[in-house]
């Protein structure tokens, strides 16, 4: 369990910080000092800092755990593989189509 002034702290200063700064938290949602930690890894690890850099920061015993807990994809990385995909599958004519 969390100590109690952590989730004073979160309640009174990190949650309305973070709303003040637009981060969209719906109520109810939990909202601590640990979203920023998950946050931090996803920024580094996205922004193209090497993962075994990161994996050190977290002071994760292995770099598969800051890959698969604390980073998600980049938005901008999966469009642009789906935009090379469609890329592939059309031609001068139009799209193919897949059976």
């Amino acid at each position: 369990m969390a100590p109690v002034c952590a989730s004073v702290f979160d309640r009174n200063y990190l949650r309305p910080a973070a709303i003040a700064a637009g981060v969209s938290i719906p109520d109810g949602y939990r909202f601590g000092l640990h979203n920023l930690r998950h946050s931090l890894s996803n920024w580094l690890v996205n922004s193209g800092t090497d993962v075994k850099t990161v994996q050190t920061m977290l002071r994760h015993a292995k770099s598969q755990t800051t890959l698969d807990l604390y980073t998600q994809g980049d938005n901008d990385d999966k469009i642009n593989a789906q935009e090379k995909f469609c890329g592939l599958i059309v031609d001068q004519e139009g799209p193919t189509v897949i059976q």
